[in-house]
């Protein structure tokens, strides 16, 4: 059935659940109608007296049509499943779940109860990665590093179920193939998981994508290189900027032709929501699905198991 307008609760009010709780104050397609979180003294509703807290998930079910969840993951699938079952709509941060069978679980609650299942992949919002996937067909080579100061908060997941899952994410998007074979190399430094990882991604096609992440580095960065037949891609997500090199056809030039793409920084937790909501309202569909959320963890999962 489609509304007008969408009722809203934000489960979850820690660093990125306030984020989630301000785009969708904001947005004027929905009503945000409770925020929930263990520790009531985290939720500052700066002055939007409308809205009702709670310490209690369950309480705010007969009121909202859709939740936005952003707990620790080890909460994720107990809370995405009551609501699904009760037939509201979810957005769920990255990492969907713990688990395969956790992921497989919630999907076929949304499909049996005809609610949307959304996963907060947002590097898919990003300008650079709507373009790549308009651009590239038949990647051959991916190359992969995702660099993060150390933030304490994330740590109730290995780096790969942290930072890497974006970058899974992406590569099979970009591939649009299945994967034949994963090696893996990492390693605990200052966690009791797995902080820093390396690892080979091999395709049914022969292509390959190597990918690098760390949480324990002195700087910031997400860069990926993307090469196809005759042609690359030097991509900077933080920075919204491509800068491609096509094969010159006249060989008494430069081997390469080049040119640079640059974006405005965009909101992509804005664009996210958005989207979300614009889902539930039956306008459009979630960029990254249930299905894609569960597929990227059972990537995680095979790579977590070879460290």
């Amino acid at each position: 059935m489609k509304r007008k307008k969408l009722n809203i609760g934000v489960v979850g009010i820690g660093y990125l659940g306030k984020y989630h709780l301000e785009k969708f104050i904001n947005n004027k397609k929905c009503d945000t109608k409770w925020v929930v979180d263990t520790n009531l003294d985290n939720i500052n509703l700066n002055g939007h007296d409308s809205i009702q807290k709670s310490s209690n998930y369950k309480e705010i079910l007969d009121d909202i049509d859709a939740v936005s969840l952003v707990t620790p993951t080890k909460m994720h699938f107990k809370i995405a499943k009551f609501f699904l079952e009760n037939k509201k709509h979810v957005l769920i941060e990255k990492p969907m779940t713990e688990t395969v069978a956790q992921a497989t679980k919630l999907v076929d609650l949304a499909k049996k109860n005809k609610v949307i299942l959304q996963v907060g992949h947002l590097e898919r919002f990003n300008p650079v990665m709507k373009r790549l996937t308009k651009e590239i067909s038949s990647p051959l080579f991916i190359e992969v590093h995702r660099l993060a100061k150390f933030n304490p908060r994330s740590t109730d997941v290995n780096v790969i179920f942290d930072l890497m899952i974006h970058d899974i994410d992406i590569v099979t998007t970009l591939m649009k193939k299945k994967i034949k074979n994963v090696s893996a190399f990492g390693r605990k430094i200052i966690t009791k998981s797995t902080d820093i990882a390396n690892v080979r991604l091999e395709f049914f096609d022969g292509a390959v994508a190597n990918l690098t992440a760390s949480r324990i580095s002195q700087k910031n960065e997400r860069k990926i290189r993307v090469f196809e037949k005759d042609k690359y891609y030097s991509v900077d997500f933080m920075n919204s900027n491509i800068k491609k090199y096509t094969k010159n056809a006249k060989t008494n030039k430069e081997l390469f032709n080049f040119k640079e793409f640059k974006y405005d920084k965009t909101d992509a937790l804005k664009d996210e929501i958005n989207n979300f909501i614009l889902s539930c309202l039956g306008k459009e569909k979630p960029l990254v699905d249930g299905k894609q959320g569960k597929a990227a963890v059972e990537t995680a999962t095979l790579i977590s198991k070879l460290l």
